[in-house]
């Protein structure tokens, strides 16, 4: 169904920050976001779409929550900033999939949806979590100390 669709975001390994969960997590990401993006442009049901969109919020707050427990563990010196970060992030996509559940797959949500989802996890990794690795870089820190979790998510 949304298999054939060319991606609006894909990973790259140049995202990685080198903490095996968390690039895990941002893989994860990237799959639900373009779940979403095909399901929105095919026009699925509401009923799928609002799976989706519940299950990219859940994800969403999880791994921000496993994301900040481990920048603690680094003694990471800028966690407050991101925090707020996270938290203005997870507002504004409850509000884009509040749009989305009320209008369904409309081509109401056209751009903004669009510019929303192609951007929002790529320039939250490329600029706020590079800073954790570069973090990790000059403190010479071992960065594959957490390996991936089994996959559930528990918010």
């Amino acid at each position: 169904m949304t298999k054939d669709l060319p991606p609006i975001i894909a990973w790259d390994n140049s995202w990685s920050i080198g903490v095996e969960e968390i690039d895990e997590h941002h893989q994860k990401l990237v799959s639900m976001i373009q779940l979403l993006f095909g399901a929105l442009i095919t026009a699925q049901g509401a009923d799928y779409i609002k799976g989706i969109v519940n299950d990219l919020i859940d994800y969403t707050k999880y791994h921000f929550h496993r994301e900040e427990e481990i920048f603690e563990e680094y003694g990471y010196d800028r966690i407050e900033e991101h925090k707020q970060l996270h938290h203005e992030l997870v507002e504004r996509v409850l509000e884009i999939c509040k749009l989305i559940i009320e209008k369904g797959g409309t081509e109401d949500l056209g751009d903004d949806v669009y510019r929303f989802l192609k951007t929002w996890l790529a320039d939250h990794i490329l600029e706020e979590d590079m800073r954790f690795k570069e973090f990790l870089d000059q403190r010479d820190t071992p960065k594959d100390t957490h390996a991936a979790s089994s996959g559930e998510c528990h918010s």
